[in-house]
């Protein structure tokens, strides 16, 4: 094997086990309330039909591309408003803010259907964020209010306060939750017996950013150095 050949070959190595790796989808997603370009992303979860006076969260789909995350959920009932999204930045529980006070995340940053904030150990909103959308590091989203489905777009160049990234690597830990509704108890807020736990949350969910795929240019280049190779 030519020194060359050798070294496009590890090349394409390196970006299949890259891609091997990241479990992700990469796709450039248009904020547009038109989900056709959501085909074929995978499903992340589905938690529908625990939620009945509120949004109901049912399936969570999620996309990158090199810019942007993309995240889509639906909701069965209707009902999106009042939707929060939470990243636990540092993957750790014990950091951030404890969501339901479950242990499930603890979140340095959230998002309020398109609204984002940053969120701190024992504070639900400790300030703003920063970058895009409209410089607050806000999501685009689409449509904005009720609705069966919903899609978003949050930057991963967004940043905390005090200059801090929101995605500092390629793994993202998130929780997608409401406290409106009739949620966790089956029991609406004030009926005999409730106990409080009226919200729906889906379960963690882990996501690691995709990269793409192997390029054509790079399989043309091999394709060229083997018929070379046979040549001599």
């Amino acid at each position: 094997m030519t020194r060359t050949l050798f070294q496009l070959t590890a090349a394409a190595a390196v970006v299949l086990a890259a891609a091997v790796a990241n479990a992700g989808t990469f796709r450039t997603i248009t904020i547009d309330g038109d989900f056709s370009d959501w085909a074929a992303v995978p499903v992340l979860n589905a938690d529908a039909g625990d939620n009945f006076s509120g949004p109901d969260i049912g399936d969570t789909q999620i996309a990158n591309d090199s810019n942007y995350l993309y995240i889509r959920n639906t909701f069965p009932n209707s009902l999106a408003a009042g939707t929060f999204i939470s990243v636990d930045v540092d993957e750790n529980t014990a950091t951030g803010f404890d969501i339901f006070s479950q242990g499930l995340i603890g979140a340095e940053a959230g998002w309020q259907n398109d609204f984002g904030f940053a969120q701190d150990t024992g504070v639900f909103n400790s300030g703003p964020l920063s970058g895009d959308f409209f410089g607050g590091g806000h999501a685009l989203i689409a449509p904005f209010g009720n609705a069966d489905s919903r899609e978003l777009a949050i930057s991963l160049a967004n940043m905390r306060t005090g200059g801090a990234a929101t995605f500092p690597d390629n793994t993202i830990r998130l929780l997608v939750w409401t406290d409106l509704g009739t949620g966790a108890d089956g029991l609406p807020t004030g009926f005999p017996g409730d106990d409080g736990r009226n919200f729906d949350v889906s379960a963690v969910i882990d996501y690691t950013l995709a990269v793409p795929e192997c390029s054509s240019l790079l399989l043309a280049a091999l394709a060229g150095c083997g018929c070379l190779r046979r040549r001599r």
